[in-house]
């Protein structure tokens, strides 16, 4: 029989104190695997010593559960291993304790003897195993401690975190409010003491910044500050020759200081010395989102779906939508739609409340590698049966579809009847996974429905309230629907006679709306007309929509939150293409771009990790772009990494000498060619933008400095008009014919 592997919850320390409590807890340690039980039997003299008072062979079975849930209550931890089940001791035989007899070693061999027909505790290496699959069940049978709820966000080490902040350039801290009022404060007193002596020494700026902030550019934004509002700064303490000659003066009062420091304070970031470059803002802010742990990407996975599903329920009450996906499904059948467009999968309600992340999915299986004949086969195998079982679905809803089309020809909209089929439609629908662009494309048909409505309205309120005066308050209480109250009242919207009524009514706004009495009733007729194309009444339309939008909206947040916790992975992907063609920021945004397509894609319930998913969809999206937005002509990869390495022999050049090295000095430090070398520079030529800003003012641009070659010189052009001016004056001096002659000659 193999050897168990001892839980990780049992410790020698755990079974003295269990022993000391009652021989319940010794039966229990008793048979423990072999590495336990040699930690155990080194520990038997300290156990007899340590008990005070043994445990009473008298005592009520009370109160020895009571002492041993009063011990895991103490230490949940040790629930695990407490928790066993005791079976009914047989009479006459006495338990086998693995350490009962310090003289007789612990048997530590992979193999162990047969199962004494007395044991209290099944040996059976199964129950290992069930103890460690089954921790809830035994926990909450033995004390019942509350459950451990695992954590949705990823906690990263100190020094993890600092490693990622200084790779992205981010700040190692996020500062609190009293923190940023600390050093705002030690900013305004170091500027106020500067403003009122009028010069400042580096040891003392260094005094006052906090020790984080203590750099070269910080210094240098720091003294650039300081030598704007006329304080010298200095390595030391100057002398007073010193400060005559560079006519530094303190003559500043402590109230004109402090206005100074407050007005120099209110141009200077609250956080100071952080960049307020575009680039490292996005890293920065980037980097304040936590990282998600499996089960918050799950639980982000289900609030998707459950949004994208609130939509499909809220569309699914709307017959013409029922219609539209009826005819997606027929095109299906034809072959003139791919399935993968419109469905993605099916769904079983009971089986995403019920879902429990794996823990080793992090790679694919070779089964779901779609790479080769095998994989191939397999996908369209898989295909074919996606398309059976969505026709035969398409074909049980076009059943119920026409069912609730004899009962609404029968009865009626809303019946008992009616409503009753409706669910059933809905339910069935729910049960097909649908596509983003499929729900996307059916909720922008209800989204267009509503808006032709909303027009309509609108058209005929600046008809009734703005052109003819009818007051705003009743006018919305006769179409809403609704009174002041919320009440459910009868709509003149549909209603043609009404505006019939109120011109004979002999009101003041009467003889204006006797003359708009036809485009009125025209949009009563057309918003009649979309009633009868929806079938549900208008208010019910609106409904849907105000349902569906809900849905959308939580399904759109919980997207984002997906996107912002997985941006740090498009930029260590995107850090491995750089040199391709397309400066990094590009490729930045289009793989964020893969990223999106990635959180619309993916299937929580295969087991995978998100990153595992994302990963593919963010390099296919950055090759594509390379492919399709870099050199017309592509660069092999070996010739990225020749440029690559001369662009670092150019840095260390230019660090160790100041200047940069021409061909010669790196076809010597490379050892290639010269010749070479020229063609590696042309080709590592970096495409620049045209708005790139020229200047400190960023008022002009590098495409305004670029000469536009389709255009005549302002001087050739003053040059030929000059020409053609003194050409005129001397044909003009011969004859006409002459002249004539001349010009055809020449071509004049």
């Amino acid at each position: 029989m193999p050897a168990q592997k001892s839980p990780k919850s049992v410790s020698p320390v755990d079974k003295r104190v269990a022993a000391g409590k009652s021989k319940v807890a010794a039966k229990t340690a008793a048979k423990v695997p072999a590495k336990a039980a040699t930690a155990a039997k080194t520990a038997t003299p300290t156990t007899k010593k340590a008990s005070p008072v043994p445990a009473s062979k008298t005592a009520s079975p009370t109160t020895a559960k009571d002492k041993k849930a009063a011990a895991l209550a103490a230490d949940p931890t040790k629930a695990t291993a407490t928790a066993e089940p005791v079976a009914k001791k047989k009479p006459g035989r006495p338990p086998k304790a693995a350490s009962a007899k310090p003289g007789v070693p612990a048997r530590t061999g992979a193999k162990r003897g047969p199962k004494p027909k007395g044991s209290l505790i099944d040996d059976d290496g199964d129950n290992d195993d069930i103890i460690d699959d089954e921790p809830e069940e035994q926990v909450e049978a033995s004390t019942g401690p509350a459950e451990k709820v695992k954590p949705l966000r990823m906690k990263i080490s100190k020094a993890k975190e600092r490693a990622l902040m200084k790779e992205f350039g981010l700040d190692e801290t996020v500062l609190s409010e009293e923190d940023l009022i600390k050093r705002r404060l030690q900013l305004k007193a170091l500027l106020k003491l500067g403003k009122t002596r009028g010069y400042l020494t580096h040891g003392e700026i260094s005094d006052h910044l906090p020790d984080k902030l203590v750099d070269a550019e910080t210094m240098e934004v720091v003294i650039s500050m300081l030598n704007d509002m006329g304080v010298a700064v200095y390595e030391q303490t100057p002398d007073a020759e010193t400060l005559l000659l560079n006519n530094t003066s303190g003559s500043t009062t402590e109230e004109e200081a402090e206005e100074e420091a407050e007005a120099a304070l209110s141009t200077v970031d609250s956080e100071f010395g952080r960049t307020t470059d575009p680039v490292r803002m996005y890293m920065r802010e980037m980097g304040t989102v936590e990282l998600l742990t499996r089960e918050g990407e799950i639980e982000i996975a289900k609030r998707i779906e459950g949004g994208l599903m609130d939509m499909m329920e809220a569309i699914s009450a709307s017959p013409a939508t029922i219609a539209e996906i009826l005819r997606l499904g027929e095109e299906i059948r034809e072959g003139k739609v791919v399935i993968t467009t419109i469905v993605d999968g099916f769904t079983d309600p009971n089986e995403a409340d019920d879902y429990v992340a794996e823990e080793d999915f992090d790679e694919f299986d070779e089964e779901d590698d779609d790479d080769g004949k095998g994989g191939s086969k397999a996908l369209t195998k898989k295909l074919e049966e996606l398309k059976r079982e969505a026709l035969s679905r398409f074909d049980r809803l076009r059943e119920l579809f026409e069912k609730i089309h004899k009962i609404y020809d029968k009865e009626g909209y809303g019946t008992p009847a009616y409503m009753k089929a409706q669910k059933t439609l809905s339910e069935e629908l729910m049960s097909i996974r649908f596509t983003a662009k499929a729900i996307e494309k059916l909720c922008d048909m209800v989204r267009g429905q509503v808006d032709d409505v909303r027009k309509k309205e609108r058209e005929m309120r600046r008809i009734i309230v703005d052109k003819c005066g009818y007051p705003q308050e009743q006018f919305i209480a006769e179409f809403s629907g609704k009174d002041k109250h919320g009440n459910s009242v009868p709509s003149n919207l549909l209603n043609l006679k009404w505006i019939e009524k109120q011109a004979a009514a002999g009101k003041p706004w009467s003889a204006i709306m006797e003359r708009n009495i036809p485009p009125v009733q025209d949009l009563q007729q057309k918003l009649m007309d979309i009633q009868a194309q929806v079938v549900v009444p208008l208010w019910q339309l609106k409904d849907i929509n105000k349902r569906m939008n809900e849905g959308e909206s939580n399904s759109r947040s919980a997207k984002k939150e997906m996107i912002e916790a997985n941006l740090r992975l498009v930029i260590s992907i995107a850090k491995k293409y750089t040199n391709r063609g397309l400066q990094f920021l590009d490729l930045i945004q289009e793989g964020n771009i893969g990223l999106m397509k990635a959180v619309d894609k993916f299937e929580y319930r295969r087991g995978y990790k998100f990153s595992t998913y994302a990963t593919w969809w963010i390099r296919q999206a950055i090759t594509r772009s390379i492919a399709d937005q870099a050199r017309t002509i592509r660069i092999p990869v070996h010739m990225i990494e020749t440029i690559n390495k001369m662009n670092r022999i150019s840095r260390q050049h230019l660090q160790e000498f100041g200047f940069e090295p021409d061909a010669s000095v790196l076809a010597e430090r490379m050892e290639i060619p010269e010749d070479k070398i020229r063609k590696i520079m042309k080709i590592a030529k970096e495409p620049i933008s045209m708005e790139t800003p020229i200047g400190d003012d960023d008022d002009s641009h590098l495409g305004d400095f670029i000469e536009d070659s389709a255009n005549t010189a302002p001087m050739d052009a003053a040059m030929q008009a000059g020409l053609r001016d003194v050409v005129k004056d001397i044909l003009d001096s011969l004859t006409p014919r002459e002249a004539k002659v001349l010009r055809m000659r020449f071509g004049i």
